[in-house]
């Protein structure tokens, strides 16, 4: 081909040339690029890992069904609330021979003897104490019995059915507090505490 017949050649042939050129062109971009390309495909992999990773913690931080998790939160939320509600007693006076009750019945399990019982109403709160929904309802005890009854009563107030605080705990001795057996049979017990429970009616 000479250069009298060329412009003839892209006359007849300009689609052809034009690709040719093109693809010239094109090749000297990939090869001015491809000392780059290997950077970009690191970059891309890193990024692609990355995008992975965020799609996991999505996933599995966010159930499929948001309503049916939210649901289940509450349901879960609301038998914990009646599983605590169950073990708190009332302030309410109405209820004083029910709070009592239960006293009474650590008094027989454990064969001590009851000899005073006062619920002396619902304790002061704490100074700046945030409020709640529950309070705390004070009872001042006396007991007597020998050292493992005392023992065993104090023991099942604590894991006892309703929430408690030992607020004080006294023993003493009669006859000044010598150590006979006739006294360790017969120890006087004094006790200060609190019940969790719910405020009584307005």
């Amino acid at each position: 081909m000479t250069s009298i017949k060329l412009p003839n050649f892209i006359k007849k042939q300009p689609v052809a040339v034009v690709c040719a050129l093109l693809c010239l062109v094109l090749a000297a971009a990939i090869y001015s690029r491809k000392d780059t390309l290997a950077a970009a495909q690191a970059e891309l992999d890193d990024k692609t890992t990355q995008a992975r990773h965020l799609k996991e913690n999505v996933d599995n931080a966010i159930p499929l069904n948001k309503a049916d998790r939210l649901d289940e939160q509450f349901a879960a939320m609301t038998q914990a609330i009646q599983a605590i509600e169950v073990r708190l007693v009332s302030a309410d006076q109405s209820k004083l021979a029910t709070n009592l009750q239960y006293f009474y019945k650590i008094e027989s399990e454990t064969q001590a003897k009851l000899t005073g019982l006062n619920q002396s109403g619902v304790a002061a709160p704490a100074r700046n104490a945030p409020k709640t929904t529950y309070v705390a309802v004070a009872y001042a005890i006396s007991v007597q019995g020998t050292y493992a009854q005392l023992l065993d009563f104090v023991r099942q107030v604590e894991n006892g059915e309703h929430f408690s605080r030992v607020q004080s705990l006294t023993l003493s001795h009669p006859n000044g507090g010598e150590n006979t057996p006739g006294n360790l049979a017969n120890i006087s017990l004094s006790l200060n505490l609190e019940l969790l429970g719910l405020p009584g009616l307005p």
